[in-house]
């Protein structure tokens, strides 16, 4: 399977081939979850198989390209490294890579792992280097990390700092971090992911940092869940505020999102339930899981006709759409005639039991006569 994804893998040589395998099945080697892309190969001495490849690895929202450098002729050996970083191990010492990259240093090429365990320790010492770089540029960026670290939940394996562009004199410093949080109150999902998760990317520019971009990135799953980028309009962040304060904040704005979302949810369950309790013999069918719709059939001077209800992912705040349609009479497109019902008498502070009451009683009362005679009207 991972080799129809990646045809290139085909062309790696055989000893080779499983580390790489091993390297591409890894969803996560950073802080956020993002496959390892092989972007291409190549062979150093010319032979049938590929011993090179090019790998690119998520970082701090960018992608570092790494040049990985076999050689076929001495298997044995570890891989030589070509970084997009020029300043990054530019001249390496045996101390330095013991200490940070012990698994280079001892290579064993029997270890399905070795090449992923490098990748894994070249990263966090690539990100050591940025920090460091980062406490090169001045007090603020140099306190805003160390206080994030120091004062706040944040620990330093959920942040991932870089400075922009790589290898010359930066004009941009990117913080991403990691918002840690519990999803397991969120109600049960359709598709639901197991890689439910924030990202708090914060960039600062200007000629004295002062110049702030927050940026909050959820994944698909939970942007749906909280209504779709447009309703995730996060804090601003002005000059005069530091990330120590600003991380909780947004960290408070998704547990409202998460408790608005969860509040929904009952809401919605406690509507059905008590549309199922009224109307027992009349349910045809309802969402089960989300709780988002429920269709009844009910009958009015021998009229049958069906309600849908559709509850809206904000509900109660935002009333349910209510859509009329007749059992008997066709449209031109040779579906059954339908009308979404506007009206006006509605109150998300109403009990549901009472919500639920007044909705059947205004349909009954004031609008199935019209839609009956629309639909007759209308028909085909």
């Amino acid at each position: 399977m991972l080799n129809q994804q990646h045809p290139l893998l085909n062309t790696i040589d055989s000893y080779i081939e499983p580390l790489l395998k091993r390297v591409l099945q890894t969803k996560r080697l950073g802080v956020c979850y993002g496959l390892i892309k092989l972007d291409s190969v190549s062979s150093s001495c010319n032979r049938s198989k590929n011993d090179c490849f090019k790998l690119s690895i998520p970082y701090a929202g960018e992608h570092l390209v790494w040049n990985i450098l076999f050689d076929s002729q001495y298997p044995d050996m570890g891989p030589d490294f070509i970084f997009n970083d020029q300043n990054f191990l530019a001249d390496p010492d045996i101390d330095t890579l013991s200490t940070w990259v012990p698994s280079l240093a001892k290579w064993n090429p029997n270890d399905t792992d070795a090449l992923l365990n490098v990748l894994s320790e070249l990263l966090l010492y690539y990100k050591e280097h940025q920090v460091h770089l980062l406490g090169q540029q001045g007090d603020r960026l140099q306190f805003e990390y160390s206080t994030l670290v120091g004062e706040t939940e944040i620990y330093t394996n959920d942040i991932e700092v870089i400075m922009l562009p790589l290898g010359t004199k930066p004009t941009e410093a990117r913080f991403l971090i990691r918002i840690s949080m519990d999803y397991s109150r969120l109600p049960p999902r359709i598709n639901k992911s197991q890689n439910d998760e924030a990202m708090l990317i914060i960039t600062f520019y200007g000629p004295d940092w002062n110049r702030i971009l927050p940026q909050l990135y959820l994944s698909k799953t939970l942007e749906d869940i909280f209504g779709g980028p447009e309703s995730l309009h996060i804090p601003p962040f002005p000059p005069n505020k530091y990330l120590m304060d600003y991380v909780p904040e947004v960290k408070k704005f998704i547990e409202e999102k998460i408790h608005n979302v969860v509040q929904s949810f009952e809401r919605r369950k406690s509507f059905i339930a008590v549309l199922i309790i009224l109307q027992r013999g009349s349910i045809l069918e309802y969402d089960a899981i989300e709780f988002n719709w429920i269709s009844i059939l009910l009958e009015h001077r021998d009229f049958h006709f069906l309600i849908h209800f559709h509850l809206p992912s904000t509900f109660p705040k935002e009333k349910p759409q209510i859509t009329l349609q007749s059992v008997y009479h066709m449209t031109s497109q040779g579906t059954l005639y339908k009308e979404v019902l506007d009206y006006t008498l509605y109150s998300p502070r109403w009990p549901i039991t009472i919500m639920v009451d007044k909705l059947l009683t205004y349909i009954m009362e004031n609008a199935v006569q019209k839609f009956q005679a629309n639909s007759i009207k209308n028909r085909f």
